[in-house]
Protein backbone atom coordinates (compact mmCIF):
# COMPACT_ATOMS: atom_id res chain seq x y z
CA UNK A 1 0.00 0.00 0.00
CA UNK A 2 2.68 2.62 1.23
CA UNK A 3 4.69 1.80 -1.70
CA UNK A 4 2.23 2.18 -4.12
CA UNK A 5 1.75 5.75 -2.62
CA UNK A 6 5.46 6.03 -2.55
CA UNK A 7 6.18 5.10 -6.22
CA UNK A 8 3.60 7.40 -7.53
CA UNK A 9 5.08 10.32 -5.42
CA UNK A 10 8.20 9.52 -6.52
CA UNK A 11 7.30 9.35 -10.18
CA UNK A 12 5.28 12.67 -10.20
CA UNK A 13 8.62 14.51 -8.65
CA UNK A 14 10.62 13.44 -11.01
CA UNK A 15 8.11 14.15 -13.91
CA UNK A 16 7.85 17.54 -12.80
CA UNK A 17 11.39 18.53 -12.01
CA UNK A 18 12.30 17.31 -15.66
CA UNK A 19 9.70 19.15 -17.43
CA UNK A 20 10.26 22.62 -15.13
CA UNK A 21 14.15 22.23 -16.13
CA UNK A 22 12.73 21.83 -19.73
CA UNK A 23 10.50 25.08 -19.77
CA UNK A 24 13.27 27.17 -17.98
CA UNK A 25 16.41 26.13 -19.91
CA UNK A 26 15.26 24.69 -22.94
CA UNK A 27 11.77 25.47 -24.78
CA UNK A 28 13.19 28.63 -25.63
CA UNK A 29 15.86 26.53 -28.01
CA UNK A 30 15.39 26.45 -32.10
CA UNK A 31 16.42 22.68 -31.60
CA UNK A 32 13.49 20.96 -32.12
CA UNK A 33 14.19 17.45 -32.64
CA UNK A 34 16.67 17.10 -29.83
CA UNK A 35 13.38 19.13 -27.72
CA UNK A 36 10.98 16.30 -28.73
CA UNK A 37 13.37 13.84 -27.25
CA UNK A 38 14.15 15.39 -24.20
CA UNK A 39 10.06 15.68 -23.67
CA UNK A 40 9.37 12.31 -24.34
CA UNK A 41 12.22 10.61 -23.04
CA UNK A 42 10.52 12.66 -19.63
CA UNK A 43 8.12 9.83 -19.77
CA UNK A 44 10.24 6.90 -19.41
CA UNK A 45 12.53 8.23 -17.29
CA UNK A 46 9.61 9.01 -14.58
CA UNK A 47 8.51 5.74 -14.64
CA UNK A 48 11.94 3.89 -14.34
CA UNK A 49 14.03 5.84 -11.73
CA UNK A 50 11.36 4.99 -8.75
CA UNK A 51 11.80 1.51 -10.03
CA UNK A 52 15.83 1.30 -10.30
CA UNK A 53 15.46 -1.12 -7.19
CA UNK A 54 13.77 -4.14 -8.89
CA UNK A 55 15.12 -3.39 -12.30
CA UNK A 56 18.95 -3.28 -11.02
CA UNK A 57 20.90 -6.46 -9.90
CA UNK A 58 20.74 -6.55 -6.50
CA UNK A 59 23.07 -8.45 -3.98
CA UNK A 60 21.45 -10.89 -1.55
CA UNK A 61 20.09 -9.07 1.98
CA UNK A 62 18.18 -10.49 5.17
CA UNK A 63 14.63 -9.93 4.64
CA UNK A 64 13.36 -9.26 7.61
CA UNK A 65 9.70 -10.16 8.18
CA UNK A 66 6.70 -7.67 9.69
CA UNK A 67 4.15 -9.49 11.58
CA UNK A 68 0.91 -7.59 12.36
CA UNK A 69 1.14 -5.66 15.49
CA UNK A 70 -0.84 -5.36 18.24
CA UNK A 71 -0.71 -3.22 21.62
CA UNK A 72 -2.63 -1.18 24.17
CA UNK A 73 -1.12 1.85 25.55
CA UNK A 74 -2.43 2.10 29.13
CA UNK A 75 -1.62 5.92 29.74
CA UNK A 76 -1.84 6.95 33.23
CA UNK A 77 -4.14 9.90 33.99
CA UNK A 78 -1.58 11.77 35.44
CA UNK A 79 0.22 12.31 31.82
CA UNK A 80 0.16 15.59 30.28
CA UNK A 81 -1.42 14.18 27.06
CA UNK A 82 -3.88 11.59 28.25
CA UNK A 83 -6.77 14.02 27.66
CA UNK A 84 -6.02 14.02 23.82
CA UNK A 85 -6.05 10.54 22.91
CA UNK A 86 -8.38 8.95 21.57
CA UNK A 87 -9.66 5.41 20.65
CA UNK A 88 -8.40 4.70 16.90
CA UNK A 89 -10.33 2.01 14.52
CA UNK A 90 -8.22 -0.26 13.33
CA UNK A 91 -9.74 0.29 9.55
CA UNK A 92 -9.11 4.30 9.75
CA UNK A 93 -6.30 3.87 7.68
CA UNK A 94 -7.15 0.99 5.40
CA UNK A 95 -10.79 3.44 4.86
CA UNK A 96 -8.72 6.48 3.57
CA UNK A 97 -6.19 4.61 1.69
CA UNK A 98 -9.42 2.94 -0.52
CA UNK A 99 -10.82 6.63 -0.97
CA UNK A 100 -7.95 7.46 -2.33
CA UNK A 101 -7.61 4.13 -4.54
CA UNK A 102 -11.26 4.82 -5.89
CA UNK A 103 -10.59 8.42 -6.45
CA UNK A 104 -7.31 7.62 -8.27
CA UNK A 105 -9.54 5.09 -10.58
CA UNK A 106 -12.38 7.14 -11.08
CA UNK A 107 -9.41 10.21 -12.73
CA UNK A 108 -8.05 7.43 -14.70
CA UNK A 109 -10.70 6.18 -16.35
CA UNK A 110 -12.37 9.45 -17.34
CA UNK A 111 -9.14 9.91 -19.01
CA UNK A 112 -9.43 6.70 -20.65
CA UNK A 113 -12.87 7.32 -21.55
CA UNK A 114 -12.02 10.16 -23.25
CA UNK A 115 -9.41 9.63 -25.27
CA UNK A 116 -11.48 6.30 -26.56
CA UNK A 117 -14.52 8.80 -27.29
CA UNK A 118 -12.25 10.70 -29.61
CA UNK A 119 -10.62 8.13 -31.02
CA UNK A 120 -14.36 6.84 -32.00
CA UNK A 121 -15.54 9.79 -32.89
CA UNK A 122 -12.81 10.43 -35.70
CA UNK A 123 -13.01 6.25 -36.67
CA UNK A 124 -17.21 8.05 -37.34
CA UNK A 125 -15.85 10.61 -39.11
CA UNK A 126 -13.71 8.51 -41.08
CA UNK A 127 -16.92 6.28 -42.80
CA UNK A 128 -18.67 9.35 -43.28
CA UNK A 129 -16.00 11.00 -44.83
CA UNK A 130 -15.35 11.49 -48.84
CA UNK A 131 -11.59 9.90 -49.06
CA UNK A 132 -8.75 10.44 -51.76
CA UNK A 133 -5.41 9.24 -51.91
CA UNK A 134 -2.81 11.57 -52.39
CA UNK A 135 0.85 10.11 -52.63
CA UNK A 136 0.59 7.96 -50.03
CA UNK A 137 -1.81 10.09 -47.93
CA UNK A 138 -5.42 9.67 -47.16
CA UNK A 139 -7.56 13.26 -47.28
CA UNK A 140 -10.62 12.91 -45.62
CA UNK A 141 -13.24 15.14 -46.64
CA UNK A 142 -15.79 15.54 -43.45
CA UNK A 143 -17.81 17.63 -41.31
CA UNK A 144 -14.83 18.94 -38.86
CA UNK A 145 -14.45 22.65 -38.35
CA UNK A 146 -10.45 22.72 -38.86
CA UNK A 147 -8.00 20.93 -41.15
CA UNK A 148 -6.07 18.42 -39.04
CA UNK A 149 -3.78 14.94 -38.76
CA UNK A 150 -4.29 12.39 -37.45
CA UNK A 151 -1.66 9.12 -37.94
CA UNK A 152 -1.86 9.03 -42.31
CA UNK A 153 -5.49 10.77 -42.11
CA UNK A 154 -6.10 14.15 -42.89
CA UNK A 155 -9.08 15.69 -42.18
CA UNK A 156 -10.15 18.72 -44.10
CA UNK A 157 -13.74 20.54 -43.34
CA UNK A 158 -16.36 19.90 -46.15
CA UNK A 159 -17.01 23.81 -46.53
CA UNK A 160 -13.92 24.54 -47.17
CA UNK A 161 -12.14 21.95 -49.08
CA UNK A 162 -11.84 24.02 -52.30
CA UNK A 163 -10.10 27.12 -50.18
CA UNK A 164 -6.87 25.11 -48.59
CA UNK A 165 -3.60 25.57 -50.18
CA UNK A 166 -0.82 23.08 -51.05
CA UNK A 167 1.14 24.32 -48.00
CA UNK A 168 -1.53 24.17 -45.54
CA UNK A 169 -1.78 20.01 -46.70
CA UNK A 170 2.07 19.67 -46.38
CA UNK A 171 1.84 21.00 -42.86
CA UNK A 172 0.02 17.95 -42.02
CA UNK A 173 1.90 16.04 -44.03
CA UNK A 174 4.67 17.02 -42.00
CA UNK A 175 3.08 16.17 -39.09
CA UNK A 176 2.51 12.31 -40.08
CA UNK A 177 5.44 12.15 -41.54
CA UNK A 178 7.36 12.98 -38.46
CA UNK A 179 4.88 11.02 -36.57
CA UNK A 180 3.40 13.44 -34.40
CA UNK A 181 0.05 11.21 -33.46
CA UNK A 182 1.63 8.21 -31.92
CA UNK A 183 3.87 10.94 -29.09
CA UNK A 184 -0.21 12.53 -28.91
CA UNK A 185 -1.34 8.62 -27.78
CA UNK A 186 1.71 8.02 -25.85
CA UNK A 187 1.12 11.03 -23.73
CA UNK A 188 -2.82 10.66 -23.61
CA UNK A 189 -2.21 7.11 -21.79
CA UNK A 190 0.27 8.81 -19.70
CA UNK A 191 -1.52 11.32 -18.38
CA UNK A 192 -4.41 9.24 -18.05
CA UNK A 193 -2.37 7.48 -15.20
CA UNK A 194 -0.98 10.63 -13.73
CA UNK A 195 -4.12 13.03 -14.21
CA UNK A 196 -3.95 14.39 -10.83
CA UNK A 197 -0.62 15.79 -11.73
CA UNK A 198 -1.55 19.26 -12.86
CA UNK A 199 1.81 19.68 -14.78
CA UNK A 200 1.26 16.92 -17.17
CA UNK A 201 -1.39 19.68 -18.99
CA UNK A 202 1.71 22.53 -18.82
CA UNK A 203 3.90 19.34 -21.19
CA UNK A 204 0.66 18.09 -23.41
CA UNK A 205 0.43 22.10 -24.67
CA UNK A 206 4.73 21.91 -24.60
CA UNK A 207 4.50 18.76 -26.82
CA UNK A 208 2.35 20.13 -29.10
CA UNK A 209 3.99 23.27 -29.43
CA UNK A 210 7.25 21.46 -30.85
CA UNK A 211 5.13 19.32 -32.81
CA UNK A 212 3.95 22.96 -34.51
CA UNK A 213 7.69 24.10 -34.88
CA UNK A 214 8.91 20.78 -36.25
CA UNK A 215 6.22 20.67 -38.97
CA UNK A 216 6.79 24.67 -39.57
CA UNK A 217 10.23 24.29 -40.50
CA UNK A 218 10.03 21.44 -42.72
CA UNK A 219 7.35 23.24 -44.87
CA UNK A 220 9.74 26.39 -44.72
CA UNK A 221 12.63 24.32 -45.62
CA UNK A 222 11.11 24.12 -49.42
CA UNK A 223 11.91 27.97 -49.86
CA UNK A 224 8.66 29.28 -48.75
CA UNK A 225 7.94 32.91 -47.64
CA UNK A 226 7.11 33.14 -44.38
CA UNK A 227 5.13 35.81 -44.14
CA UNK A 228 3.42 34.19 -47.10
CA UNK A 229 3.06 31.01 -44.79
CA UNK A 230 1.80 32.36 -41.90
CA UNK A 231 -0.86 34.65 -43.73
CA UNK A 232 -2.29 30.85 -44.54
CA UNK A 233 -2.20 29.60 -41.07
CA UNK A 234 -3.92 32.29 -40.05
CA UNK A 235 -6.78 31.77 -41.99
CA UNK A 236 -7.00 27.99 -41.00
CA UNK A 237 -7.99 29.07 -37.66
CA UNK A 238 -11.47 29.17 -36.35
CA UNK A 239 -13.08 30.05 -32.49
CA UNK A 240 -13.71 26.44 -31.66
CA UNK A 241 -12.15 24.47 -28.87
CA UNK A 242 -9.61 22.14 -30.17
CA UNK A 243 -9.39 18.53 -29.70
CA UNK A 244 -6.51 18.11 -27.27
CA UNK A 245 -5.81 14.47 -29.46
CA UNK A 246 -5.25 15.56 -32.80
CA UNK A 247 -5.86 19.74 -33.27
CA UNK A 248 -2.56 21.67 -33.08
CA UNK A 249 -4.48 25.25 -34.56
CA UNK A 250 -5.57 27.26 -31.45
CA UNK A 251 -4.21 30.97 -30.89
CA UNK A 252 -1.49 30.55 -28.11
CA UNK A 253 0.55 27.92 -29.82
CA UNK A 254 0.09 30.01 -33.16
CA UNK A 255 1.80 32.63 -31.37
CA UNK A 256 4.48 30.88 -30.47
CA UNK A 257 4.66 29.03 -33.79
CA UNK A 258 5.02 32.68 -35.42
CA UNK A 259 7.93 33.86 -32.59
CA UNK A 260 10.11 30.52 -33.54
CA UNK A 261 9.51 31.18 -37.15
CA UNK A 262 11.41 34.29 -36.98
CA UNK A 263 13.68 33.34 -34.35
CA UNK A 264 17.03 33.32 -34.82
CA UNK A 265 18.64 29.22 -34.60
CA UNK A 266 20.46 28.94 -31.18
CA UNK A 267 23.53 28.53 -31.23
CA UNK A 268 25.09 25.26 -31.59
CA UNK A 269 26.78 26.03 -28.03
CA UNK A 270 23.54 26.16 -26.23
CA UNK A 271 23.36 22.31 -27.04
CA UNK A 272 25.29 22.29 -23.46
CA UNK A 273 22.67 23.51 -21.43
CA UNK A 274 21.33 19.73 -21.85
CA UNK A 275 23.79 18.49 -20.34
CA UNK A 276 21.89 19.90 -17.27
CA UNK A 277 19.09 17.06 -17.08
CA UNK A 278 22.17 14.66 -16.44
CA UNK A 279 23.41 15.64 -12.82
CA UNK A 280 19.15 15.77 -12.17
CA UNK A 281 18.63 12.34 -13.25
CA UNK A 282 21.90 11.25 -11.67
CA UNK A 283 20.72 12.87 -8.28
CA UNK A 284 17.15 11.28 -7.94
CA UNK A 285 18.81 7.79 -9.20
CA UNK A 286 21.11 8.15 -5.88
CA UNK A 287 17.98 9.63 -3.99
CA UNK A 288 15.50 6.69 -4.73
CA UNK A 289 18.04 4.09 -4.87
CA UNK A 290 18.73 1.72 -1.98
CA UNK A 291 21.61 -0.04 -1.11
CA UNK A 292 20.77 -3.90 -1.21
CA UNK A 293 23.84 -5.33 0.99
CA UNK A 294 23.89 -8.29 3.10
CA UNK A 295 23.30 -7.86 6.87
CA UNK A 296 23.66 -11.22 8.08
CA UNK A 297 25.62 -11.29 11.76
CA UNK A 298 28.47 -14.25 12.04
CA UNK A 299 28.94 -14.98 15.48
CA UNK A 300 32.54 -13.55 14.83
CA UNK A 301 31.42 -9.96 13.95
CA UNK A 302 35.07 -8.16 12.91
CA UNK A 303 34.05 -9.49 9.08
CA UNK A 304 31.21 -6.98 8.73
CA UNK A 305 32.74 -3.87 8.19
CA UNK A 306 36.55 -3.21 8.17
CA UNK A 307 36.29 0.22 9.77
CA UNK A 308 33.66 0.10 12.16
CA UNK A 309 33.73 -2.75 14.55
CA UNK A 310 30.61 -4.13 16.16
CA UNK A 311 30.69 -4.91 19.81
CA UNK A 312 29.58 -8.25 21.17
CA UNK A 313 27.30 -6.92 23.34
CA UNK A 314 23.28 -7.15 23.95
CA UNK A 315 20.87 -4.45 24.13
CA UNK A 316 21.04 -2.91 27.36
CA UNK A 317 20.93 0.66 27.92
CA UNK A 318 16.98 2.38 27.83
CA UNK A 319 15.99 3.31 24.05
CA UNK A 320 14.24 6.77 25.22
CA UNK A 321 16.66 9.72 25.80
CA UNK A 322 16.99 10.52 29.52
CA UNK A 323 14.02 8.51 29.79
CA UNK A 324 13.66 5.61 32.81
CA UNK A 325 11.81 2.46 33.35
CA UNK A 326 9.30 4.67 35.30
CA UNK A 327 8.04 5.82 31.51
CA UNK A 328 6.83 2.76 30.83
CA UNK A 329 3.32 2.37 30.38
CA UNK A 330 2.85 -1.42 29.10
CA UNK A 331 4.87 -4.53 29.76
CA UNK A 332 5.93 -7.37 28.30
CA UNK A 333 3.37 -10.23 28.04
CA UNK A 334 -0.03 -10.91 28.00
CA UNK A 335 -2.20 -7.62 27.54
CA UNK A 336 -5.60 -6.07 27.82
CA UNK A 337 -8.51 -7.26 25.17
CA UNK A 338 -8.53 -5.52 21.86
CA UNK A 339 -11.03 -2.84 21.46
CA UNK A 340 -14.21 -4.75 19.61
CA UNK A 341 -11.91 -7.83 19.75
CA UNK A 342 -13.07 -11.04 22.10
CA UNK A 343 -9.38 -12.61 22.15
CA UNK A 344 -6.58 -11.87 24.45
CA UNK A 345 -3.35 -11.05 23.01
CA UNK A 346 0.53 -11.10 23.79
CA UNK A 347 2.30 -8.38 24.24
CA UNK A 348 5.87 -8.76 22.29
CA UNK A 349 7.65 -5.82 23.61
CA UNK A 350 7.10 -2.31 26.28
CA UNK A 351 5.51 0.59 25.56
CA UNK A 352 7.77 4.10 26.92
CA UNK A 353 5.52 7.71 26.89
CA UNK A 354 7.11 10.44 25.45
CA UNK A 355 6.43 13.45 24.01
CA UNK A 356 6.58 13.57 19.76
CA UNK A 357 9.85 14.17 19.00
CA UNK A 358 11.85 13.04 21.91
CA UNK A 359 15.05 11.12 20.60
CA UNK A 360 15.12 7.46 20.50
CA UNK A 361 18.80 5.74 20.78
CA UNK A 362 20.06 2.47 19.91
CA UNK A 363 19.89 0.06 22.70
CA UNK A 364 23.55 -1.69 21.22
CA UNK A 365 25.80 -1.31 18.12
CA UNK A 366 24.64 -3.08 15.15
CA UNK A 367 23.45 -1.99 11.74
CA UNK A 368 20.15 -1.05 10.89
CA UNK A 369 18.09 -3.58 8.75
CA UNK A 370 14.69 -1.69 8.01
CA UNK A 371 13.79 1.83 8.64
CA UNK A 372 10.34 2.34 6.64
CA UNK A 373 6.82 2.72 7.30
CA UNK A 374 5.03 -0.23 8.30
CA UNK A 375 1.82 -0.42 8.44
CA UNK A 376 0.27 -0.64 12.07
CA UNK A 377 3.64 -0.49 13.19
CA UNK A 378 3.35 3.01 11.64
CA UNK A 379 7.44 3.98 11.31
CA UNK A 380 9.84 1.21 11.90
CA UNK A 381 13.22 0.54 12.78
CA UNK A 382 15.17 -2.84 13.02
CA UNK A 383 18.64 -3.47 14.31
CA UNK A 384 20.72 -6.27 13.91
CA UNK A 385 22.77 -6.53 16.37
CA UNK A 386 25.17 -9.53 17.27
CA UNK A 387 25.05 -13.05 18.52
CA UNK A 388 21.08 -13.24 16.84
CA UNK A 389 19.77 -10.19 18.33
CA UNK A 390 17.86 -7.57 17.26
CA UNK A 391 15.73 -4.23 18.72
CA UNK A 392 12.87 -3.08 17.34
CA UNK A 393 11.47 0.92 17.47
CA UNK A 394 7.92 1.02 16.08
CA UNK A 395 5.73 4.29 15.76
CA UNK A 396 8.56 6.96 15.24
CA UNK A 397 7.25 10.02 14.45
CA UNK A 398 10.86 10.62 11.61
CA UNK A 399 14.20 8.49 10.99
CA UNK A 400 17.77 9.66 12.00
CA UNK A 401 19.04 6.67 10.10
CA UNK A 402 19.22 4.74 6.63
CA UNK A 403 19.33 1.34 5.77
CA UNK A 404 22.44 -0.57 6.25
CA UNK A 405 24.17 2.08 8.12
CA UNK A 406 26.08 1.05 11.19
CA UNK A 407 24.78 2.07 14.27
CA UNK A 408 26.92 2.59 17.74
CA UNK A 409 25.21 1.92 20.92
CA UNK A 410 23.57 5.61 22.15
CA UNK A 411 23.37 7.56 19.16
CA UNK A 412 19.94 8.86 17.83
CA UNK A 413 18.55 7.10 15.13
CA UNK A 414 15.05 8.41 15.27
CA UNK A 415 12.19 10.33 17.36
CA UNK A 416 9.08 9.10 19.12
CA UNK A 417 5.86 9.71 17.36
CA UNK A 418 2.58 8.37 17.29
CA UNK A 419 2.32 6.28 13.41
CA UNK A 420 0.80 3.32 12.79
CA UNK A 421 -1.74 1.73 14.99
CA UNK A 422 -0.95 3.46 18.01
CA UNK A 423 -3.33 5.56 20.42
CA UNK A 424 -1.10 8.20 21.92
CA UNK A 425 2.65 9.42 21.37
CA UNK A 426 4.95 6.55 22.08
CA UNK A 427 7.97 4.59 21.79
CA UNK A 428 7.18 0.43 21.00
CA UNK A 429 10.31 -1.66 22.34
CA UNK A 430 11.06 -5.32 21.14
CA UNK A 431 14.37 -7.32 21.98
CA UNK A 432 14.48 -10.17 19.45
CA UNK A 433 16.81 -13.25 20.35
CA UNK A 434 17.44 -15.62 16.89
CA UNK A 435 13.60 -14.70 15.73
CA UNK A 436 11.82 -15.07 19.19
CA UNK A 437 10.88 -12.19 21.48
CA UNK A 438 12.36 -11.82 25.03
CA UNK A 439 11.24 -9.25 27.67
CA UNK A 440 13.24 -6.00 26.98
CA UNK A 441 13.04 -5.44 30.65
CA UNK A 442 15.73 -7.70 31.66
CA UNK A 443 18.04 -6.20 29.00
CA UNK A 444 17.82 -2.80 30.50
CA UNK A 445 20.76 -2.06 32.87
CA UNK A 446 19.69 1.65 33.90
Amino acid sequence: MNNVILYFFESTLIFSVLYLAYKLVLSSLTFHKLNRFILLATIPLSILIPLTNSILPSTPHSIIEVPQLFEKVNQSSHTTYNSAIQPVLDDVSTNYFYFFIILYWIGALFSLFRLFVANKKLIVLKRKAKIYQQNGFKILVANVPDIFSYFNWIFIPEKKHEKYDELIIAHEKAHIQLKHSIDLVITELFIALFWFNPVMYFYRKSLKSIHEFQADHKVLKNKVKTSVYMQLLLQTITAEKPNNLYSYFNHPILLKRIKMMTKTKSNNLAKLKYFLLLPICVLFLIAFTKPTTKNTFINKAVETVDIFEIKNTPPSIFPVQNGSIKDITSTYGPSAKRPKMSTEKNHGGIDIKAKIGTPVIATADGVISKASLEGNWGNLIVISHPDGYETWYAHLQSFNCKETQDIKKGEVIGYVGNTGLSSGPHLHYEVKLNGNRVNPINYIQN
